[in-house]
């Protein structure tokens, strides 16, 4: 597998996850004035951020692994058939 592929996979779809987070607790975020309220878009950027990096690690994997073992089969059907004709 191409790991800078899945890193750079994981970066891009965290810096997405971070912009969306950031977006959604700025529009949908409480109005109330305590503490705990306070940073809410940055908490949910975080949030969006570490879950875009596993997402988009996890599903740059599975696409490698996929054609990885496409390649595979591709590769074991035609030894299959060239054996069979030569039979």
């Amino acid at each position: 597998m191409n790991l800078k592929l899945i890193v750079f996979s994981s970066l891009i779809t965290a810096i997405i996850g971070a912009m969306l987070g950031f977006g959604v607790g700025k529009v949908f975020g409480p109005k109330y004035s305590s503490q705990i309220y306070q940073n809410i878009p940055a908490k949910y950027a975080v949030v969006g951020g570490v879950a875009g990096f596993i997402i988009g690690g996890c599903q740059e994997s599975i696409r490698q692994l996929k054609k990885q073992r496409d390649e595979e089969e591709a590769e074991g059907s035609g030894a299959g058939v060239q054996r069979r004709r030569g039979e």
